[in-house]
């Protein structure tokens, strides 16, 4: 808990506060205080607490705050937050924001507020980085394009020049990573590349031998196919000429194709007769058609069927490896003899199907040696492996001059398409890329997070609701919560266009209340200031504010209620304090006044923080301490331009409420001065006085009249005299009250 306020300068009005000797904070503190006073600039000092980068809006300032443990909070080491909670004119004005787009809707909560307006700007913020991300998308893949596309024909022009027709624009682009720093290092005259393309193609007697690729037939494959077919039969109303001669089925099959839509004979142009068109188109049903297309595809397959194995010349192998070489090429030759043999005995039996749809085949061929030919080709590899190998040697040179020349053409791709400033520049989109995609990233997750953070900020619309209500029961509005932690207010069901101060205010002070439990906080653990809680509310509200302070906010660790409103002060005081102790400050209670007054120079406004006067405390009202301020200026001997200044305003307070008791039938204040004096002239100076001069909104204009501390005086001196002559016993009582002598 907050201990006392040991001093506080450059802070509004506060310039050079001391402590002194006032009574320590403690769990319930009350302060009262006219309006102007300071407290509303107190309410402030709380909130910097809760908001320590609040303090830069106030150059100059410097406070020293004691807490209950002793320790000390200033404003230099102020970094972190408390738990303070604020409630004053600024809430209202930062939680409570209309959108002038949607005229009826009503946006509450600072927090909310503050976390959409983030979001928009980061959504602007993205859509600018996208824009920027999408044309350094479009640059990369222009400038990697037009890269490729140049590698890719350089590189087919090396692979021509080489013999190596595996050479890509992958190798190309290889070569020129290793060739880029210095290229014309790596240059050849027209000479030297002429000899070392004349080197490379030499025909030597042992050339580099590439591997063997096996077949790719698979007879076992094939076999099993077969026989799933084979054993297919299909039914169909056959005509026995065509069942006995296939060929001339086969035949009238495709002419039948011909005429599915004429009955006229293409052949002979004779008119073929309907019965004679359906009993063909019987005999070839659907299931027979299928099995016959699907027999014909299997015996093209077979009959295409390629075994063939390219193998290199014996000629070209090391002496040493042709007769291993010449065994393996027997063996796949075997092989491939023994394959085909197969291959046949599959077509023979495919083509029997062909001519026998209904019937059951079998197929009894031996497939052992389906995948011997894949070993063959392994061994064979090895020995070529062995054979590469071994003539490396005579290579070398070979090798090398492949090299250089493949050098040499990076570098010439190199310089002549500029290739290092493409490279730059493909790098710049490509790191310009990179950086756009973090930072969308980044503000992806910024904007998830805010999100997050306002549904967690979101108050639930019944909570606030339970509580408007009850402060305006007759105002028939109602809180819905929309989309976005916003709320939409309602009047008999229909949406609101506007809403008067006073209903603003409860409404806000309503979310302040709700705030104050917001995601399971504690109220135990929370510090609440309320700074006059009934601003722009009539005297209707004082009870239900005060219900609201008194109960929802007994748990608190600490709150501070300032207001000038006699009446929740009062109700504050009976319940806070005891009667029977003359409403004395307690162990868990306390009483304050803030007094604003003038320097002695009469130049700035100063304000403190008191102990509350005991008039202040022992009575209802603040009737007699009123009473009291203005007796002790009317006969004080060294009147002050602070009494003077403030004499008005009194004046105005203790007539309004002394005459509106003895005459309340007629309503203006003013129109009742003729209880107390008898002249017309003296009537008007009264009400001309405390009107006009109660509001004042500088001290220019008494600075600029010296008689102002005596004229003032002098008309507050004619006041208490017309109430000690007008009705005594009135006077005479309120001086007992006061402690003074009539």
């Amino acid at each position: 808990m907050l201990c006392r306020i040991k001093h506080l300068t450059n802070f509004g009005n506060y310039r050079q506060f001391q402590w002194g000797v006032t009574a320590a904070f403690s769990k319930r503190n009350l302060i009262y205080g006219w309006n102007y006073s300071g407290k509303t600039t107190l309410s402030r000092l709380f909130q910097i607490l809760a908001e320590p980068n609040q303090l830069a809006e106030w150059p100059g300032c410097q406070f020293e705050i004691e807490l209950q443990d002793g320790s000390l909070i200033t404003h230099t080491n102020l970094t972190t937050s408390l738990r303070v909670s604020v409630f004053n004119r600024d809430f209202i004005q930062r939680n409570f924001q209309q959108e002038y787009k949607a005229p009826a809707v009503f946006i509450i909560g600072g927090d909310t507020i503050h976390l959409r307006n983030q979001i928009a700007r980061l959504n602007e913020h993205e859509n600018s980085i996208q824009r920027i991300n999408d044309r350094f998308t479009e640059n990369h893949q222009r400038l990697r394009g037009e890269l490729d596309l140049l590698g890719t024909n350089h590189a087919r022009t090396v692979a021509i020049l080489t013999g190596d027709r595996t050479y890509n624009r992958t190798m190309l682009l290889a070569d020129n990573d290793r060739v880029k720093a210095s290229p014309y290092s790596f240059i050849l005259t027209e000479v030297e590349l002429d000899a070392k393309v004349s080197l490379l193609r030499s025909n030597e007697q042992w050339p580099v031998i590439n591997l063997v690729r096996a077949s790719r037939a698979n007879i076992n494959a094939l076999h099993m196919s077969l026989l799933s077919v084979i054993q297919k039969t299909a039914s169909n109303e056959a005509i026995v000429k065509l069942r006995e001669n296939r060929a001339l089925e086969s035949w009238i099959r495709k002419g039948l194709e011909q005429h599915l839509t004429s009955s006229q004979c293409e052949f002979c142009g004779s008119i073929i007769p309907d019965e004679r068109l359906v009993s063909l188109q019987r005999h070839f049903s659907r299931a027979y058609e299928d099995l016959a297309s699907e027999v014909a595809s299997h015996f093209t397959i077979l009959e295409e069927v390629d075994l063939t194995t390219v193998l290199p010349n014996e000629r070209d192998f090391l002496p040493d490896l042709r007769l291993q070489f010449n065994s393996l090429k027997n063996r796949i030759e075997e092989w491939i003899t023994s394959a085909s043999r197969a291959v046949e005995e599959l077509t023979v039996i495919a083509k029997q199907k062909q001519v026998g749809l209904e019937s059951i085949l079998e197929c009894d061929i031996d497939t052992s040696r389906s995948s011997e030919a894949s070993q063959l080709v392994v061994e064979i590899n090895s020995v070529i492996a062995l054979h590469n190998q071994k003539r490396s040697q005579i290579d070398t040179e070979k090798i090398a001059a492949k090299d250089l020349i493949e050098k040499h053409h990076a570098a010439s791709f190199c310089l002549n398409n500029d290739i290092l400033n493409r490279e730059r520049e493909i790098q710049v989109a490509l790191d310009g890329m990179r950086k756009a995609e973090i930072s969308l990233n980044r503000l992806s997750g910024r904007r998830a997070l805010l999100e997050m953070q306002i549904q967690q900020q979101s108050i639930a619309a019944q909570k606030i609701n339970e509580t408007v209500r009850f402060l305006l029961p007759d105002n028939n509005i109602s809180v819905t919560e929309v989309d976005g932690g916003s709320f939409e207010f309602r009047r008999e069901g229909s949406v609101v266009s506007n809403l008067s101060d006073g209903e603003k205010t409860a409404i806000t002070f309503a979310y302040f209340l709700a705030t104050l439990e917001n995601n399971g906080a504690s109220l135990a653990q929370r510090i609440v200031f309320i700074d006059d809680p009934i601003s722009s509310l009539d005297s209707n509200h004082v009870y239900a504010i005060y219900a609201l302070i008194s109960r929802q906010l007994e748990t608190c660790l600490q709150i501070f209620v300032s207001t000038h409103n006699s009446e929740l002060y009062t109700l504050l005081k009976d319940c806070w304090f005891h009667a029977r102790h003359q409403y004395a400050n307690t162990s868990d209670a306390c009483a304050y006044y803030i007094r604003r007054f003038m320097d002695t120079n009469g130049q700035r406004w100063h304000s403190e923080l008191n102990d509350s006067p005991a008039l202040l405390r022992k009575y209802k009202s603040e009737y007699q301490f009123v009473f009291e301020q203005l007796h002790i200026f009317s006969s004080s001997s060294a009147s002050t331009l602070h009494e003077a200044y403030t004499s008005p305003n009194l004046l105005r307070k203790l007539l309004e409420a002394y005459l509106g008791f003895k005459k309340p039938c007629v309503s203006k204040w003013s129109n009742k001065l003729d209880l107390l004096f008898d002249l017309e002239l003296d009537r008007v100076e009264i009400q001309k006085f405390a009107d006009d001069a109660s509001h004042l909104q500088g001290v220019n204009r008494a600075l600029q009249e010296p008689s102002f501390v005596s004229s003032s005086q002098n008309t507050v001196r004619k006041v208490i005299q017309a109430f000690k002559t007008k009705d005594p016993l009135h006077y005479t009582s309120m001086c007992t009250a006061v402690g003074v002598a009539p």
